[in-house]
């Protein structure tokens, strides 16, 4: 067997997750033992504690067993204990310890999965890549971390190569805001992070990564992949989108011409609602929750007076996902979208460049995703934390589509 040796900076991050924190986030480049401190951290918590459980996922469950799984846990697993000493259960993802303890392995993007893996509780969750997750499905996770085991301090571990500085954990973990007001953190020392760079890990890394690989991307690849630093992606689909477009509600219109609002189904499911004034778009409110059913959702957007427009209220439409079926009669005002997606992404873009784009500030699920909705190096949208852009560009351009407002 082998013993862990870790990196003089990841000896710095075990540290960090030894302090009072109870939610641990490492950021920073590719391949710079981020992944690998937090496994150990996990295999050496499930060791310590018998019959405790763990957690590790990410958006895709088969992304959480091909990148950590395989690559990372296992074979860390091999050399800590010995292969005698542990079993790994594939059709459950899970893997037990000689000890009683439990790993569990999977994704919080798919339905069946997020149920699946919801349905326990645990010592430790770590979210591996976070920079593909919601906040929703994120803190949906948090109500799981429930399980007592004696001397052992429950924990919240995440781990991403650095996104956008709208991203709700650049938000929490670097500004020490709430993602959903902006106001401080009650609790800023629950929140510690740590960034890790492959220059830190260099000693495990081939002669030539560094340089030649890293070295070689453009520019915003570099910044965020080689010197963990937070920005915009590469191949942002709205890329002049900037914080001056970003409003205080007190900036806000207090009247609309037109109010409407676009709905996106699924796991993630998200309510957009803009405003129009003459031929400027405002982004007015959003909503999502996760793994929630059409009809709760709609009862929840009631509750939040959603669709109270005031004493001169009037009924608005909610664009819907036309794929939805027989659950968009289940919104209030529902009808199906235009989803031409080029061409509603086109759209967006021209108010951008025109400067008649403008989104109020508490909207953090459209801000968690506007400076990282894009598009990979074959053009093609990447589908990943992109409900509210869909919900968006529904309310937009069906708005238009209709010819209620002049193009």
């Amino acid at each position: 067997m082998t013993v862990f040796k870790p990196t003089t900076v990841q000896r710095q991050a075990l540290k960090l997750v030894k302090g009072g924190a109870k939610h641990i986030l490492l950021f920073g480049g590719s391949r710079s033992g981020k992944t690998t401190v937090l496994v150990m951290v996990i295999i050496y918590r499930a060791i310590r504690f018998a019959s405790s459980r763990h957690l590790i996922c990410r958006y895709r469950a088969k992304d959480a067993r091909s990148s950590v799984l395989r690559e990372t846990l296992l074979p860390a697993l091999t050399n800590t204990v010995g292969t005698n000493r542990y079993n790994y259960l594939a059709h459950e993802s899970m893997i037990t310890l000689f000890n009683g303890s439990e790993i569990w392995i999977g994704g919080l993007g798919d339905r069946e999965q997020a149920d699946k893996i919801l349905g326990h509780e645990y010592n430790t969750i770590y979210f591996n890549e976070i920079s593909q997750l919601s906040y929703i499905s994120v803190t949906t996770a948090y109500s799981r971390l429930a399980m007592r085991v004696p001397g052992c301090r429950n924990l919240f571990l995440y781990d991403c190569n650095p996104g956008s500085p709208l991203h709700w954990a650049y938000r929490i973990f670097i500004r020490k805001q709430q993602f959903l007001n902006g106001e401080p953190l009650v609790k800023p020392e629950l929140y510690a992070s740590m960034i890790l760079n492959p220059a830190d890990n260099a000693e495990h890394l081939p002669d030539d990564y560094i340089s030649d690989v890293l070295g070689a991307m453009p520019e915003k690849q570099k910044a965020r992949f080689r010197d963990g630093a937070w920005v915009k992606a590469e191949g942002v689909i709205y890329e002049l989108f900037d914080e001056s477009m970003i409003l205080k509600a007190a900036d806000m219109p207090k009247d609309y011409d037109r109010i409407c609002a676009g709905q996106d189904f699924g796991l993630n499911i998200t309510n957009v609602k803009i405003g129009w004034v003459h031929e400027v778009v405002y982004v007015i409110a959003d909503y999502g929750a996760f793994n929630m059913t059409t009809k709760s959702f709609n009862e929840e957007l009631t509750a939040r007076h959603w669709f109270d427009l005031g004493p001169d209220s009037f009924s608005f439409p909610v664009y819907c996902d036309p794929a939805g079926g027989e659950r968009i009669q289940e919104i209030t005002g529902g009808v199906k979208a235009n989803n031409s997606v080029e061409s509603g992404i086109d759209f967006i873009n021209a108010k951008i460049e025109r400067g008649q784009f403008f989104v109020a500030d508490g909207c953090t699920g459209v801000l968690s995703e506007i400076w990282d909705y894009c598009r990979d190096e074959a053009g093609e949208i990447i589908k990943v934390n992109d409900h509210f852009m869909d919900a968006l560009r529904y309310a937009v351009f069906s708005d238009v589509q209709q010819g209620v407002i002049a193009q």
